[in-house]
């Protein structure tokens, strides 16, 4: 679930539910939406949810988690949605998760930044925030024969831009300092010829362009949780590679940075700092994740897990997952859903259950956040006084999984307009 404004400064609450049927069927649908007219509390919110709910007639037993965005009016403990929740259901296991791509962009709030972002913003306003300047730069590039034919804005919103703006003006910091020269602009170029500055830079964009990589992993449909947190502790894994070899002078994985070597000790020391603080970042902000750590593990391999660390259960069925061979061979020839469709519900009842507790579970509010680009597209300054009832008709249809059978839609029409073009 996820909330956003739109045009009219409504705010529109998203439900989307994630279905697992005995046959591992996957339904995954735009359940309803909300529209909070005042205030957006915790309370509020948690009343639209039930609302919501009941409209489906879906009963808070059959929850299994619930992933929401890091609002405080979502995942605040005492007056946010997930602390009211948990005081009305205090009996619920329902797993409360925050955005897996949220967490990421937020662990960038623990690199110094500033100093180099301000410089990159500032160079590319120089350039696009005047048109004439603008044409010109994009003509010279042009005369330059160069890969790319324009610098691009940074939105501090969006969770790809910092990395793509640093990558395009380091791709481009020849032409551009070129370009000042020849404009006789010294002054605002100086910091692309400064050597200290430059190393940060490198990097800085060596480093976004890594986060990115882990960003759009996480993204799309079709994605289940026990693989994006994989995708997190591989890149936990990585920043701990990184700051060894940094320690050891090894560039190998910082191929800008390594292009302007040597590169002063006490710069790659402050690097290998930023790195271990990142890496505390992560640690810090998905502990969520690490909680369910253990579950993720039995249903992405549960013939390698120790059945002493699971829960009760799940023990006695997973010895015996463990001792038959055939089993154990057909995990490793079909996918995960297939596997577990297959197993024996007389015998391994509570681990098909747990499979589709964790196949239901969303890692991440991408779904929202593609449904609300949709909302912005339909109901824009040109079509403000759409109703809330059409709104949410069109978003269910741009975000439903099934096909409309037109032909019985046709049959069942018992008459037509005839056209009212001349005969």
């Amino acid at each position: 679930m996820d909330e956003s404004t739109d045009i009219n400064d409504t705010a529109q609450l998203l439900l989307f539910i994630r279905g697992v049927d005995e046959n591992f069927s996957i339904t995954e649908e735009l359940a309803c939406m909300r529209s909070l007219k005042g205030t957006t509390t915790g309370s509020d919110i948690f009343h639209e949810f039930l609302e919501g709910l009941s409209t489906l007639k879906v009963p808070i037993t059959s929850i299994c988690s619930i992933t929401t965005d890091g609002a405080q009016s979502m995942t605040g403990t005492k007056s946010g949605f997930v602390g009211i929740f948990n005081q009305e259901y205090p009996e619920n296991n329902v797993v409360f998760l925050h955005c897996v791509i949220h967490q990421d962009a937020l662990c960038k709030s623990a690199l110094d930044m500033k100093p180099v972002l301000d410089v990159v913003v500032k160079l590319v306003n120089a350039i696009r925030s005047r048109g004439l300047t603008h044409r010109q730069f994009r003509e010279f590039l042009d005369s330059m024969q160069s890969e790319y034919s324009d610098l691009l804005y940074y939105s501090k919103v969006r969770w790809l831009s910092a990395g793509r703006v640093f990558e395009r003006v380091w791709q481009l910091k020849d032409e551009i300092v070129s370009f000042f020269q020849e404009k006789q602009w010294s002054v605002e170029c100086e910091m692309l010829e400064d050597t200290a500055w430059l190393s940060d830079f490198a990097f800085f964009t060596d480093l976004l362009c890594h986060l990115n990589k882990l960003n759009v992993k996480m993204q799309g449909k079709n994605q289940f949780i026990d693989d994006i947190w994989g995708h997190i502790r591989s890149f936990k894994l990585q920043l701990v590679l990184f700051a060894d070899q940094l320690a050891k002078n090894d560039l190998s994985h910082f191929p800008r940075l390594n292009s302007i070597a040597p590169v002063m000790k006490d710069k790659l020391r402050s690097y290998e700092d930023s790195l271990r603080r990142l890496r505390g970042e992560f640690e810090r902000r998905f502990q969520d994740f690490s909680a369910i750590e253990k579950d993720l593990d039995v249903f992405s391999m549960p013939f390698n897990v120790d059945c002493e660390t699971v829960k009760p259960d799940l023990q006695l069925e997973l010895i015996e997952l463990q001792c038959n061979t055939q089993l154990k061979q057909l995990f490793l020839n079909v996918p995960k859903l297939e596997f577990y469709k297959s197993l024996s519900k007389s015998s391994f009842p509570n681990l098909i259950s747990h499979a589709q507790k964790v196949t239901a579970m969303f890692a991440s509010s991408y779904i929202c956040e593609q449904v609300f680009s949709t909302m912005k597209l339909r109901k824009s300054c040109i079509r403000n006084r759409l109703t809330d009832e059409h709104l949410t008709s069109l978003l269910r249809i741009s975000a439903s999984q099934f096909e409309p059978d037109y032909e019985k839609i046709l049959e069942m029409q018992s008459q037509f307009h005839s056209s009212h073009s001349p005969s």
